[in-house]
């Protein structure tokens, strides 16, 4: 725990550093929320019927997706681009020569990007409150159960795309096509129903379809944790099975670039 706090600290002191980055990434925020709450509002009367179980506020709808699809981002793409950039430096040798252990570095690897990523959703969840958004407080508790298991299931697919840079120096198309399809088929800005049904079946295989339906659920509606106890399994499953093969996937590829020698090289 000793060894992932200091890197976090180290993270949080080189971002620091450019201030005028964080000021305009919190900032940004604001430019993102207001569009989307007028965006809403004029498809509201349009998308009611159809977001009727899950919140039934459009603008809440969109916030609770968008709040879920950054954590999915960061999930998919910290692991990586820490190591990318720990070959690239020549600190990720070092870091492996220590007696940290593995699963301590790479929590220190991309724990303040969590972080950041967390700091920046509690400030969407403040400004979306403010601007009429109602979420059940009481459930929230419930809310973060879900949105863990949301990244869990996408911290495997991560770990997959570093094993894929350990071993051949770059991710390949594999963070971007889980983003696009989740993006399109998990429900982030619409409702899973308006999605053509030649195609809405592969919604069912994607791990953000049954999250995001559980979360809106808990913290729009305030439905209790057994009444969408259902998706919440099925999740969790999956969050399960992907974190397992992303893991066995990890161990192959930090094996095969120890064995080739080529940690140091990028």
């Amino acid at each position: 725990m000793r060894e992932a706090l200091a890197l976090v600290r180290a993270s949080w002191l080189t971002a620091s550093s450019y201030r005028l980055g964080m000021m305009m990434s919190l900032g940004g925020l604001i430019v993102t929320i207001l569009p989307m709450y007028f965006v809403a509002g004029a498809l509201q009367p349009v998308l009611a019927d159809r977001i009727s179980t899950e919140g039934g506020n459009y603008f809440g709808f969109l916030v609770v997706g968008v709040l879920a699809f950054s954590f999915l981002s960061t999930a998919v793409n910290a692991v990586s681009g820490a190591i990318a950039s720990g070959i690239s430096t020549g600190t990720l040798e070092a870091m492996l020569s220590t007696r940290a252990r593995l699963p301590a570095l790479i929590a220190g690897l991309v724990g303040y990007a969590f972080t950041w990523t967390a700091v920046r959703g509690a400030l969407t969840i403040v400004m979306a409150v403010l601007l009429g958004v109602r979420l059940s407080a009481a459930h929230s508790g419930i809310a973060l159960l879900i949105l863990a298991l949301i990244v869990m299931a996408y911290f495997g697919v991560g770990l997959m795309a570093a094993a894929m840079v350990l071993a051949f120096r770059t991710t390949g198309p594999l963070p971007q096509v889980v983003l696009l399809l989740s993006g399109l088929l998990g429900g982030v800005y619409y409702p899973t129903s308006v999605i053509p049904s030649w195609i809405q079946s592969l919604s069912s295989v994607v791990p953000l379809t049954y999250g995001l339906r559980a979360l809106r659920r808990v913290w729009l509606d305030g439905l209790a944790l057994r009444e969408v106890i259902p998706d919440v399994v099925t999740l969790a499953g999956m969050a399960i099975g992907l974190l397992a093969l992303g893991v066995a996937v990890f161990a192959l590829g930090m094996r095969y670039a120890r064995r080739a020698g080529t940690l140091a090289q990028y």
